[in-house]
Formats: structure tokens, sequence, C-alpha cells
């Protein structure tokens, strides 16, 4: 294939954008591969758009709708501008940022003056983009400099600016977008797309062309002289010169291009899947169409990248859910091809097996706090075999979490996996999944990877625990780790140091959990009556349910639940923990609906 990746001594790292729609004032930094991960609406399309208006390949139409409007406002006030700062810095072959533009550098030649230095003396280049309101023309208008300084904190957008930036100091690092419609059957007849970049020049010397192009005539001649329909078109339409001038035989149909330039217009790919017939891409389904685009994109880069100067090519790519149309095991194939795509690459996705095929450090997490757009990653400090714990317990099981509105962790056992749902959806009438709420079970007690990606990413978790020392244990073990007070409401524990089962034995709870019980066991109404009578004559009923629920908790965790919840007193059908979790869940629930109003 490609081999080692060819860098093109420069990297994108930082993106700063102010009332870009929900994006009222936010800090991103790319890595060579990124993945934007969140629920639906938080903003990731959004940013791609910013960043496509900023840098993009391609015409980059804006309108008021692309400005942030605040939820008291009719409309957006007139001197209201988006901006969108792009900070890049100097890379050496290995891709690593390093202090300055080297001498002779093709990027020292092309930005020139608008290479400035940071506070600690090291080259970058920032590129503003503002969307501002023009009055001369009555529509809003892109206007870019490059930045003289680079402020920090709240006052960043106060960084001062310089000389203008024209198309060709832009066009280099050209982002190209490929949004969630992506066809290769759009690419192939697009006359501006890379498909047609890449193969209007076919690389083929002189002498070749005239070969090729010698055949190419003589196929058409020989196509309309044996084509009585083709003959007869060209014989009529050879009469245009008796009104337009001209001579006669002037005319000439072209079944197929007479000119190697003219190829490109009319090529097509076909494919034939095994033992099938080989039809064009436009009649397969949209997922082999988008995947067709990918690779094609992918063969534009490599090509672009080997047939010019390194320093001369700094691909950028933003993917919006390559996932689409793909069933899972095609996603896991996909994610290999879009990482062997040269440049820096930006994936957007809502798929956990696209998002756990990178590594957690290339995750960004959006997020919206009231009407606003956040984003969090996880903790760069974290070390190589605390990153690489979180992939394998936490992604590779349970990627659906990182699209969560919020967590709740259990220890694992089957009574509360399979309890925990039918509460819920008891409590609030609809199903968890229905509110963004996934459960986890985290295979005993190994809280602390699930944490540290929920606290980090800024996704709100509770933990629903035994009382018992060991679970109890393990769990404040974990809180004191990230800093966590023992006592945070998160933190919902089953007490008197009872476990689940236990707890729920009790006399509020016992002639439904025998009813349950002997409903469960029973085979026919003479063996249910036995039982009852075998339960009637038990001296320690409540030791026994206890038991019997731990006995067998895979049997009974759903039936616990269907039972407590169908009983006539509203204020009994939820134990009290689990009362509390739900009702810490739905304050919280509340509070941000409160968020988005003010």
């Amino acid at each position: 294939m490609e081999g080692k990746p060819k860098y093109s001594g420069i990297k994108l790292t930082e993106v700063r954008i102010k009332n870009f729609r929900s994006l009222r004032d936010v800090f991103i930094d790319l890595d060579w591969l990124t993945v934007l991960i969140g629920e639906n609406n938080s903003g990731k399309t959004s940013f791609l758009d910013a960043l496509f208006a900023s840098i993009g390949s391609g015409r980059h139409a804006v309108s008021v709708d692309d400005i942030f409007l605040a939820l008291e406002e009719k409309k957006v006030p007139k001197d209201r501008e988006a901006i969108i700062d792009i900070i890049i810095r100097p890379t050496d072959d290995d891709g690593k940022i390093i202090s300055t533009f080297p001498e002779g550098s093709f990027w020292l030649e092309l930005w020139g003056e608008g290479i400035s230095q940071d506070d600690l003396e090291n080259d970058f280049v920032g590129i503003r983009s503002q969307i501002k309101w023009d009055s001369t023309k009555g529509e809003y208008a892109i206007i870019r400099n490059f930045l003289r300084d680079l402020e920090s904190g709240p006052e960043w957008s106060n960084s001062e600016t310089k000389n203008s930036i024209s198309f060709t100091q832009i066009e280099p690092i050209g982002l190209y977008l490929l949004d969630a419609k992506r066809d290769i059957k759009d690419e192939l007849q697009n006359r501006n797309s890379f498909w047609s970049k890449m193969v209007s020049d076919l690389d083929l010397d002189d002498t070749s062309i005239d070969k090729f192009e010698k055949i190419l005539t003589d196929l058409n001649e020989d196509i309309i002289s044996g084509s009585p329909v083709l003959s007869h078109v060209q014989d009529h339409l050879d009469e245009l010169y008796k009104t337009i001038g001209g001579n006669k035989g002037s005319v000439a149909i072209t079944p197929v291009p007479r000119h190697l330039r003219d190829l490109s217009n009319g090529m097509d790919i076909s494919y034939a899947t095994k033992d099938a017939q080989r039809f064009p891409l436009s009649r397969h389904g949209m997922g082999t169409r988008s995947l067709a685009a990918v690779l094609t994109f992918r063969a534009y880069t490599t090509w672009r990248q080997t047939h010019s100067d390194r320093e001369k090519v700094h691909t950028m790519l933003a993917l919006e859910e390559p996932e689409s149309h793909l069933h899972p095991q095609a996603q896991r194939a996909l994610f290999i091809q879009i990482d062997a795509i040269p440049g820096q690459r930006i994936i957007s996705t809502h798929s956990p097996i696209i998002a756990s095929q990178g590594k957690i450090t290339q995750l960004r997490h959006f997020y919206k706090e009231g009407a606003y757009t956040k984003i969090s990653r996880i903790d760069q400090s974290i070390s190589r075999d605390d990153a690489l714990r979180i992939e394998r317990m936490v992604l590779s099981t349970r990627g659906d979490l990182l699209y969560a509105r919020t967590i709740i962790l259990f220890e694992g056992e089957q009574t509360e996996d399979q309890a925990l749902p039918v509460f819920a959806e008891k409590f609030w009438h609809l199903h968890p999944n229905a509110l963004g709420i996934t459960m986890v079970p985290v295979g005993g007690l190994n809280y602390l990877p699930f944490l540290v990606l929920a606290t980090d990413l800024r996704i709100p978790w509770y933990i629903f625990s035994d009382g018992e020392d060991n679970a109890a244990n393990a769990v404040n073990s974990c809180l004191k780790k990230l800093s966590i007070p023992l006592d945070t409401p998160r933190f919902i524990k089953i007490p008197e140091g009872k476990n689940f089962e236990k707890y729920i034995s009790n006399d509020v709870y016992k002639s439904v959990l025998i009813d349950m019980i002997i409903e469960a066991n029973a085979d026919n109404e003479r063996h249910k009556e036995a039982l009852q009578k075998e339960w009637q004559l038990k001296s320690n009923p409540l030791e026994d349910i206890a038991s019997e629920l731990k006995r067998d908790k895979t049997k009974y965790g759903k039936l616990i639940a269907e039972a407590i919840t169908s009983m006539p007193q509203e204020e009994l059908r939820f134990p009290a923990p689990i009362r509390k979790l739900f009702e810490e869940i739905s304050n919280e629930f509340d509070s941000k609906k409160r968020e988005a109003i003010i």
C-alpha cells in the first residue's frame, strides 16, 4: 500500500468558534484523527460546517441562520458576527509539533508575514474567519485575516488580526467535507469534485495520448458506420450548414469521447458482488455508494500526496456519519480505511462501533448546557495503561454509553440488570432508552474506568450499589481517586449493609414476592397449591425469600420488578433507594430544562 505516512510539515492543532449557531464559545483541539461524539443536535454538524466555512474546499455559503440566536431574541442583531479561528503549528517529518517553520519551508514561503509567535516565541499561523453582515451587498460575507497574536481565556476573540488571506494561501489546506448524504454518483457527475480533479489528467505522455485518441477516433467512425440509426441522425444534423453556415460534413456524433481529456465526463464505476452480475455503482445501495465515495477520496489524497512535493499538500477530511447504510462488520472495516487516509481526519459519528475503533484520547464529546454547545475530552494527562483499560473494558463492550444523556452504573448482578429497566419504565412511563438513560453493569466492582470516562467527558452518571462492605468500599475508593465527595448524591447505596435481594425481602413486599416465586415455579394448579402450603409453613419466610431470589438471579430479576410495580399502593411500587435514584435523575433533567429556558 502507501507505506509510512508522509507528513506535510504542518498540523491544525486547535479550532476556536464564537457565535456560530449553538457554538456560542467553544475550543476544540485536533489530533491527526479526531472523532466527534455526542447526542443528536449537540453541535457536531455545526462544528464541521463552521470549519468548512473557514477553510473548506468549495463554495462557502453563509446566512443569518449561521449566526447564534439566543432563545429570548426575535432576530439576530446586525452587529453580531461569528468568528472561527484556526491555529496551525509547524511539524517535523514524524508529524510532531516543532517550535519554528524551517528555512526554505513551502509553508514559510506561502504564509510569509502571516506567521506569528505566541507568548513562548513558538511559531503559529492563525486564520480568522469572520462571518458578518455586509450592508452594501445586503447579505452575510466571510472575511479572512491572519492573526497577529493569540489571546487565551474568555478574551480570545479580541486577538488582533493583520493582513488578509488570499485563496492561494488557503487552498493547500482546503477541507473536504463528505456529509451524511455523500454519494459516489454525485462525485462522478460533479466537475468540481475530488474525483474530477483526480481523473481530469490521466498522467499519460504525448505519444500515448496520440495513440489512444486515434483509437477513439477510429472507434467512433466504426460505431457510426455500423449503426443505421446514428448514421441517419448524423446525416440530418449535417443540414445545419444550410442554415447557420459552415461546410457540409461538419457534424459528427461521438458515441465515445474523441479526446482523453473528455473521458472523465462520461466515466463510470461498476461493481459486482460475489457471483453476481456487474452493475454501475449508481444502481447499488446507498451503503456501497457512500463507501465508494470515501475510498475514492482516499485514492485522491494518496495520489495527490505521491505526485506533489510533500510540503505542498496538507489533506483535511471531515466525514459525517461514515456508518450510514453500513452493517456493523462493514463499519469496522471502514474505520481501517479512514485511518489509512493521509493528513488530518475528523469523523462525526453516532456509531459506538466507529467511536470505539479509535483511541480514547481521540474522542471529543459534544453536549448541551442550556442552549449552548460544550465540548469535553479525556484528560490529556491520562496514562497509557489507563487509556487502554478504558478502551478494553468500556468502549469495546459498552460504546453506546458515549451517547447517553445519563449513565446508571451498578455492580452487574443479574437482578439489577433486569429489574432496573422495568422500575425505570414504570417510574417515567417511558423506556429509559427513550430518555437517553443507559444502564451499565460494570462487571463486578470495576467502576473506575467507567467513572473516568463519564467524568472527563461530562456525561452525568449515577451509581446504584449494594450496601455490603466490599461493594461500598470499592465505590468509595473510586470516588477518592477522582476527588469526588463520598457523600455525592450520585452514589445511591442500599442501606443497612444489605444487598438488593436482602433489602426487598421485608414485610412490605413479602406477600407479592412469595406469590411471584410460586407463580414462577408452579407447573400446574395442584403444584401451585402445594407450594402455597409449603410457604405458609415456613418459620422464617423473609430469609427464605432472600435466599431463593439470590439462588436464581437470572430467573427472578425481571419478575421482582414486575411484581413490586404492580402493587396497588403507588408509594410502595419503588423501593426507597430506587425511588431516590430516579428522583435525583429527574431533578437533574428538570434543572437542565430550566437552564435551556434561561
